[in-house]
């Protein structure tokens, strides 16, 4: 039967970090219990390198035999282990690697094998093996010279590890997403990692696009055709109230089943209560990211996991699947690859809200996007969203018209960057020619727009985009001054839509979005013949869903901290979360339909 993975991060609530070195198999025993009650199937554990290994790399026969009683616990109460091999990095703390005092990390592999190769031999036959993640976020250990240099130690350990169990997964314990460093990207890892590994620890003032950015996460890694666990994911309760903190873990959970990860582990079991333990001395918020106190009693939080693993614990997953998007967000290759003199490169990070923005907009206008690379077969979306985006490989736009004239709708919203031309196909794509001065930075964006009968508020923006007279585009959008800034043009079969206002970028630098944005997106969706399998909900509310052959499988997500009431066209067969039409603040309704 194919459950979803469901666990934590895990050291001993009360020997902590040195589980090692005071290694207590009753606590460890005592936590076990307690997580098998709470209905969790996996842990992500951890060996410290400098209490285990010797300066040779060899595994130290003590902590061989800590392992082995260690997993033979996990075994008995059914819990699968995602073993992390390499910890030189943990909580805000760089600690030891024996074979690598000077923490070069790269030119190591040869010292690293042997400690690999001790470990992996010595477990890989244990029931309680789930899988090996290589290390624990090694770039905050060193951040190598170069990607290149990364990949080499990457794929080099990866077949190394395979070469001895090519039974169980291997990952690299790392942040694999669109907001990693470019060597952690899912396309530059697929083939050398077994799954996409997001620890997302992100922070928005929007609580709508907030928690939107977690589930973007697993679309744009799910998307690279990478499996994805969510491997890290929580905040500490020293810094937000318990209630929010259970709410939140709800809601993501949910999520991450709906939107087709393999699993998800909470950062982390327990809080710590030797305030005095390094890391925790500095990092005082590391000790209350658990689910459970430091006194051993329970969290908000852990009834929350308690209560969605007793609901899921029946659902055979394999029954169901990711059903196909029918529209994508389009990434461009600069965003992964390296290119000569392009100055977007070195704003990846903003470019990832810029994508989370254009997804957030898209679901909350009930539009099923998903992200698409250049090199892929473009032919294959109704709607394609290309958002702010001032570059794209020259050929792509070729690709593009083409597209379009099969039956596509695409929507680009573009600004200036000094004298760079977005596309040499304005008036072939879009209908429209360019209206600049030689050696203008172009036009301001305009304070405020109206799309249709729609007013929509920009505010003031230090941003600049270009001037376009329209050909055989038809105006859809215009400033104050009834100048054209967003237009329309039928090609073929499809239409193609210029927007000059950077709508994704601009929302993505604000506080607060403005709900009136998504009227754009609205407006996309009915130009493209979008399909809605379910109603559109209040702003905030979105329905995603897994498809089975006898039934769906949907989760109601309310990313608001309000309550709200959602609406179905169809019949509910079973409410397993029993909402009854009201799915509350920062939660999730799950339901058969």
């Amino acid at each position: 039967m194919k459950r979803l993975i469901l666990g934590f991060n895990y050291w001993p609530r009360i020997s902590n970090i040195k589980m090692w070195s005071k290694f207590e198999i009753e606590e460890i025993r005592r936590d076990f219990e307690l997580m098998s009650q709470l209905g969790i199937n996996t842990i992500r554990a951890f060996i410290l390198d400098e209490d285990c290994a010797d300066q040779q790399g060899n595994l130290k026969q003590d902590c061989k035999g800590k392992m082995e009683r260690f997993l033979e616990e996990a075994e008995k109460h059914s819990i699968k282990v995602l073993l992390t091999l390499i910890v030189g990095h943990m909580s805000g703390k760089n600690w030891n690697i024996p074979w690598d005092s000077d923490n070069t990390i790269y030119d190591k592999i040869e010292q690293t094998k042997r400690f690999i190769e001790d470990v992996v031999n010595s477990f890989k036959r244990s029931n309680a093996i789930m899988g090996w993640v290589l290390t624990n976020e090694i770039s905050l250990v060193k951040v190598p010279e170069n990607d290149n240099v990364f990949f080499k130690w990457l794929k080099e350990l990866y077949s190394y590890i395979k070469g001895i169990d090519d039974q169980h997964v291997v990952s690299v314990g790392d942040n694999v997403s669109p907001f990693s460093h470019n060597f952690l990207k899912p396309e530059n890892v697929k083939g050398i990692v077994d799954y996409a590994s997001p620890h997302i620890y992100l922070y928005d003032q929007d609580p709508i696009r907030h928690s939107f950015q977690y589930f973007m996460i697993l679309e744009y890694d799910r998307s690279s055709g990478l499996p994805v666990i969510l491997e890290e994911f929580g905040f500490p309760t020293s810094l937000y109230s318990e209630e929010s903190h259970a709410k939140f873990i709800g809601l993501i959970l949910r999520g991450a089943l709906v939107y087709g990860a393999d699993g998800a582990l909470i950062w982390c079991f327990s809080d710590f209560p030797r305030e005095s333990d390094e890391p925790y001395l500095w990092e005082p918020h590391e000790l209350t990211f658990g689910v459970i106190r430091q006194d051993g009693s329970e969290k908000i939080a852990a009834r929350v996991v308690k209560d969605f693993s007793s609901k899921i614990k029946n659902i055979e997953l394999s029954s169901y699947k990711v059903h196909k998007r029918d529209s994508a967000i389009l990434v461009p290759s600069w965003f992964y690859k390296d290119f000569q003199f392009v100055s977007e490169q070195n704003r990846r990070w903003d470019f990832a809200k810029v994508l989370n923005q254009a997804f957030t907009f898209a679901r909350l206008s009930n539009i099923q996007v998903t992200f698409a690379r250049e090199n892929e077969n473009l032919s294959n979306y109704k709607l394609l969203i290309i958002p702010s985006i001032t570059r794209l490989l020259t050929s792509t736009w070729r690709k593009l018209l083409e597209v379009v004239e099969n039956g596509s709708t695409i929507y680009f919203s573009t600004y200036t960057l000094t004298h760079l031309s977005a596309t040499h196909l304005w008036e072939e794509l879009f209908g429209v020619i360019p209206n600049n001065y030689a050696g203008s930075k172009g036009v301001r964006i305009p304070e405020r727009i109206r799309l249709n009968n729609d007013i929509i508020d920009i505010g003031q923006s230090n941003l600049y985009t270009y001037s376009f007279k329209e050909k055989d585009a038809k105006v859809i959008g215009v400033d104050k001054d009834n100048n054209g800034v967003i237009f329309m043009a039928k090609r073929g079969k499809g239409n193609s839509i210029l927007s000059t206002i950077p709508l994704e970028l601009i929302s993505s630098n604000n506080e607060i979005m403005n709900s009136r944005y998504v009227s754009l997106y609205n407006y996309l969706a009915r130009v493209a013949n979008i399909g809605q399998s379910f109603p559109p909900q209040d702003f905030g509310v979105e329905i995603q869903y897994l498809e089975g052959k006898e039934d769906s499988l949907i989760a109601v997500l309310n990313h608001t901290w309000e309550d709200k009431e959602y609406r179905l066209n169809v019949k509910v067969k079973e409410d397993i979360d029993l909402c009854q039409g009201v799915v509350k603040a920062k939660s999730g309704c799950l339901m058969r339909v």
